[in-house]
């Protein structure tokens, strides 16, 4: 008897607890699952080609403000692009130096450096993320737009409505004029009757 009465308010209380989550539009994962996974697929996925390199470094100079200087240090000392990443974003928050982020243990764990920096985290990973899906899709426009140069395609010409029509002419002439199914090799009138 209690559990008839207690289920809907556990349902409700499901519900409301989970709308937020589904009203973002992000998953409910954990935001420390959601940043690790962000850093090991900028890593992961670090572009080889300097033309690649530069365009993600343009990228994080525009999402967090960074400055080119900072980036280049971040390169001549093997910071990874998720590290850089990271680190773009607490210095957009804190102001500090990618070498003195660096000197004071950043790298070693970047979520537990944001929160004795007083960062919230989760607005870390989610901006992160986001940072991500965004240069994901600039990526994959780069490769299209090589891929269109490459190969030109012709577009086909609109045949709008008169292609229906052209289509139903054809399928007409394919339909025999009616012949008659059965015929009387029989000289001479036949009329009714018999005769």
């Amino acid at each position: 008897m209690r559990i008839k009465r207690a289920l809907p308010g556990l349902l409700l209380a499901t519900l409301v607890c989970t709308i937020p989550a589904f009203a973002s539009g992000r998953s409910v994962m954990e935001p420390v699952v959601v940043f690790s996974n962000v850093i090991l697929k900028l890593e992961r996925q670090a572009p080889a080609d300097a033309e690649g390199q530069a365009f993600l470094a343009d990228l994080i100079e525009k999402e967090y403000g960074t400055r080119e200087d900072e980036l280049k240090w971040a390169m001549t000392h093997n910071v990874g692009w998720g590290g850089m990443a990271a680190l773009a974003y607490i210095q957009a928050t804190t102001g500090k130096t990618f070498a003195d982020m660096v000197q004071e243990g950043a790298r070693k764990d970047f979520w537990a450096y944001a929160e004795n920096a007083g960062l919230s985290c989760e607005k870390m990973a989610y901006s992160l993320d986001d940072f991500l899906k965004h240069a994901e899709r600039e990526r994959d426009t780069r490769i299209f737009d090589k891929l269109r140069a490459v190969r030109r395609v012709h577009p086909m010409p609109d045949l709008g409505t008169g292609f229906g029509l052209y289509q139903e002419a054809l399928d007409f002439r394919h339909i025999d004029i009616p012949q008659p199914v059965k015929i009387h090799d029989v000289p001479g009138d036949v009329a009714k009757g018999g005769q």
